[in-house]
């Protein structure tokens, strides 16, 4: 019988029955030491399945890892909506627009979709094995950085548009720092549940290295006109965001503050999927608003 979260669960162990479905869940003690991310999350494990097809199936039902399934499922479906809208409405509006445009918002989208899909798998298939738990880890920690990388070459193009030797360089210094923390997230000791606060910051340092040029734009320009160049206030905003997000995944709020009463529902994994979401959200956002200011008010300033 499941135990009610919000009692002192720090010793409980023992399978318990999911309400929505015949499967088995279990409880942290129960688990390999492969398998303990969280010490704060104590219920609604789903146990091993040694098997693709029954990791599957249990996505409907109710375990302490479905709405970090469903949160990145639905938003990549959100996105890909996104990307389908503006394809059809937005370049048709301005007459200038290149091939260039359609690469580096197709920049930003594949890395969008590259981070949702690969978590959500994560999150799916975590439960099948250690083996094909390490290689979605591993490809959910790369589908990170393909976000990361991803964005900022949108927001690089536009905020430098008339100033190509800057723009080059900042973006290779992005898709180098993004191949090194790649490299780092290669090796399997990075991978482990120990490693959390490395991973932790070597994400947070690849997300601020896209600070630097929006500095350079608001010395340049003012903060009102790289504000229209390239979006700046959103990508302010998406700093915000995505430090909020970090901040909690990497603290372990609210579960760290009462074990066992976040386990299906608030827990901070969730919720930084949900600042995840509304980064990229803010990022398109800034991207959307440079398209048209380079290809409006903008055009011919070069």
């Amino acid at each position: 019988m499941e135990e009610k979260p919000g009692a002192n669960h720090k010793h409980a162990s023992g399978p318990h029955k999911n309400t929505n479905s015949s499967t088995t869940l279990m409880t942290y003690n129960d688990l390999a030491p492969w398998q303990q991310d969280n010490e704060y999350i104590l219920t609604s494990y789903r146990p091993l399945s040694r098997s693709y097809a029954r990791s599957i199936l249990s996505v409907p039902s109710l375990h302490n890892q479905t709405v970090n399934i469903w949160t990145h499922l639905l938003g990549l479906v959100f996105f890909a909506s996104l990307a389908h809208h503006l394809w059809r409405t937005l370049a048709p509006l301005y007459a200038t627009a290149t091939h260039e445009d359609v690469v580096v918002f197709a920049c930003f989208f594949a890395g969008c979709f590259c981070c949702l899909a690969c978590s959500s798998a994560y999150h799916t298939f975590m439960n099948h094995s250690e083996r094909v738990y390490e290689r979605w880890l591993l490809l959910d920690f790369l589908g990170i950085l393909c976000l990361i990388a991803g964005s900022w070459v949108p927001g690089v193009y536009y905020g430098f548009y008339c100033q190509r030797a800057d723009a080059k360089f900042y973006l290779t210094l992005i898709v180098v720092l993004a191949a090194a923390s790649a490299i780092v997230c290669l090796v399997p000791t990075c991978r482990r549940p120990a490693w959390r606060p490395f991973r932790t910051t070597m994400f947070l340092a690849l997300g601020v290295a896209g600070f630097l040029p929006m500095a350079h734009a608001a010395r340049v320009y003012g903060v009102g006109l790289a504000h229209e160049r390239m979006g700046w206030g959103f990508f302010v905003l998406e700093f915000v965001l995505y430090g909020a997000g970090v901040a909690v995944y990497a603290t372990k709020v609210p579960e760290k503050w009462r074990p066992g009463g976040f386990d299906v529902w608030g827990s901070s994994h969730q919720i930084f999927h949900v600042f995840v979401l509304l980064g990229a959200a803010a990022h398109l956002s800034g991207v959307v608003k440079a398209f048209a200011w380079n290809h409006g008010v903008g055009m011919g300033l070069c």
